[in-house]
């Protein structure tokens, strides 16, 4: 018989599998928009895994119950009432968080900027993004993947490191997956 634990890792091992094997379809037909939605949905996955492991026992077993049946994520508050997760209690949460956790969380709040605006058959994105989150690229990037990243990088600088963001990410979920 399958636990309940054993069945949340499956379901986040195939969605992460499914995930890669699109991003690198995808990388190597050019759609670097859709890889970069790909990576958002990854991220998003990691901060809800971080969530969960950070989570009491009765609401980590609620959350996966609520995950393998496609439910919403919710606590019971103290006059006994669902209490939904919604999209700001997780940035809330993200924002407690630190060392690479804290930059990859930041990294990914930075894509939405990029991603919101991703006309980059016309335009580089990247020079049109606010100084704070190109900032928060160019760092994240530096300290974890490319020492010699430039600081007045550009659209085609970031595409190489796209591989290797999504792979340390794959990296990160699986880690945290053996914690459950």
């Amino acid at each position: 018989m399958i636990t309940q634990n054993d069945e949340y890792k499956k379901l986040i091992s195939h969605r992460m599998e499914e995930n890669m094997k699109s991003f690198k379809l995808l990388f190597n037909i050019k759609h670097y928009g859709n890889c970069i939605s790909i990576m958002c949905q990854e991220l998003d996955q990691l901060i809800r895994l971080l969530f969960l492991l950070n989570s009491n026992s009765d609401e980590k077993k609620q959350f996966m119950y609520s995950a393998i049946n496609s439910q919403r994520w919710y606590i019971v508050n103290n006059e006994n009432k669902k209490e939904y997760i919604t999209d700001e209690i997780l940035l809330k949460f993200a924002e407690t968080l630190n060392d690479w956790d804290r930059s990859i969380y930041e990294f990914g709040f930075s894509f939405n900027d990029l991603s919101t605006n991703f006309n980059y058959g016309s335009r580089d994105p990247i020079k049109g993004m606010n100084e704070t989150n190109r900032t928060k690229l160019y760092n994240y990037v530096k300290e974890y993947h490319v020492k010699e990243f430039p600081a007045s990088f550009s659209l085609d600088d970031l595409i190489p490191v796209l591989p290797m963001i999504i792979e340390e990410i794959s990296s990160k979920l699986n880690k945290y997956l053996e914690r459950i």
